[in-house]
């Protein structure tokens, strides 16, 4: 038998998982042609840098459009200052027929005045009515003219607009024929060779991100549940700014048992899966490693490669005051005490959580008191025992709950 202990618990969990890594990148090509160009470590398991070359399209098609958006720009910019110049020698020119007509207008009042003196034929003056109308009608066609430039001035502007168009989007091909490292990374697919001709839409290259790795493990809704002492509320429109293992109040190390090294990585827990396992009936808990990468040692620190396989300590916030006992001392909800008188007493117990090997009680029992760790053949409710303490079992207890 031991005495219940009150002790701070350190609730501990161990999962199993695969190393991968956070970000993944394949890289597409957005333009087609011929590869001129691969980086010369371009070889799956190459670690590469950021911006860093790691193949060249052929670019002569694009700079070839580049430059044709370019000589299309300069023409229509030509056709602009042509409609400028066209406009002013027009309003010029209706200025001077605008002059022409007021005095085709005061000819005809003098012949007017002269034809009812019978000083000209009526001949001679519709002949000056005719030269009005003609002069009327030239003010008027460069009047027309005058407001048609506007319409052309949009009509280029729109062409000049959708020129700026194609040019920006040859450019952007152009670039898109540079393919480079978006970020520190090691290569896991290289899909093309020097040469080959690539379509739109052929995945090239793909690679791993090495500033962060995750292990994903499934555990028991009620076993992560064990752990988590929080009483904390998350709304889902903030969830964004919030990390998740703080807010549980959880913690977590990466393991690695290789050979006679232990290999240990801090941790965090940065999200859950967004649903049970049907089967297991487990929920995913994805724990995150910065500079997976870092520190490494040959033959004694590995990084934490895609693929490896660990072990994940989850830790839970550490709860004060708790009375504890071994699984070995439940039998369903009631435990064994021997009271003063050394008899025998079934007690009702109340469970908070459960360990790995320990249960926390909250209701049914006392700090102090003596419960049975060991089966008893026939447990009768008043028998006489004789109790052994068992320091042994004790020490392993309280180690377990510590963590």
């Amino acid at each position: 038998m031991i005495s219940v202990p009150e002790a701070t618990v350190a609730p501990q969990l161990t999962a199993t998982g695969n190393v991968e890594p956070s970000r993944v990148w394949s890289s597409v090509a957005q333009v087609s042609g011929k590869i001129i160009t691969l980086h010369p470590r371009l070889k799956q398991g190459a670690l590469i840098r950021e911006g860093e070359l790691l193949l060249q399209i052929d670019p002569r098609d694009y700079e070839l459009a580049i430059t044709q958006a370019e000589t299309g720009l300069e023409a229509i910019r030509v056709q602009q200052a042509q409609v400028d110049v066209q406009e002013a020698n027009a309003k010029a020119l209706l200025v001077i027929e605008q002059q022409s007509l007021a005095l085709a207008k005061s000819e005809l009042q003098r012949k007017q005045k002269m034809l009812k003196r019978s000083s000209i034929s009526q001949s001679d003056y519709g002949k000056e009515q005719r030269s009005l109308l003609a002069q009327q009608k030239s003010v008027q066609s460069l009047i027309n003219s005058i407001k048609l430039y506007p319409v052309d001035r949009r009509r280029l502007a729109a062409e000049l607009e959708k020129q700026q168009a194609q040019l920006a989007d040859a450019k952007l091909n152009l670039e898109r024929t540079m393919i480079q490292m978006p970020f520190n990374g090691r290569i896991a697919e290289v899909r093309v060779e020097l040469q080959q001709f690539v379509g739109q839409g052929t995945v090239m290259v793909v690679a791993d991100g090495i500033e962060k790795a995750e292990v994903a493990v499934q555990i028991p809704m009620e076993r992560l549940g064990n752990l988590i002492y929080s009483e904390a509320v998350i709304n889902p429109t903030e969830a964004e700014n919030i990390e998740l293992g703080k807010l549980l109040g959880l913690s977590a190390r990466v393991l690695l048992q290789q050979n006679q090294y232990r290999v240990e990585w801090d941790a965090r827990v940065a999200r859950l899966s967004d649903a049970l396992d049907p089967h297991t009936r487990t929920v995913g808990v994805i724990i995150e490693v910065d500079k997976p990468y870092a520190q490494v040692q040959p033959g004694r620190r590995p990084p934490l490669v895609k693929g490896l396989f660990v072990d994940v300590v989850l830790s839970g916030r550490p709860q004060e005051h708790r009375l504890v006992v071994p699984l070995s001392a439940l039998h369903g909800r009631q435990v064994y005490v021997v009271n003063q008188e050394q008899r025998l007493e079934q007690r009702k117990v109340t469970i908070s959580s459960k360990g790995a090997d320990y249960a926390i009680i909250t209701g049914g029992l006392r700090a102090g008191e003596q419960v049975v760790i060991s089966d008893l053949i026939s447990a009768v409710e008043g028998m006489l025992l004789k109790p052994v303490a068992d320091d042994a079992a004790l020490q392993q207890l309280l180690s377990s709950v510590r963590g």
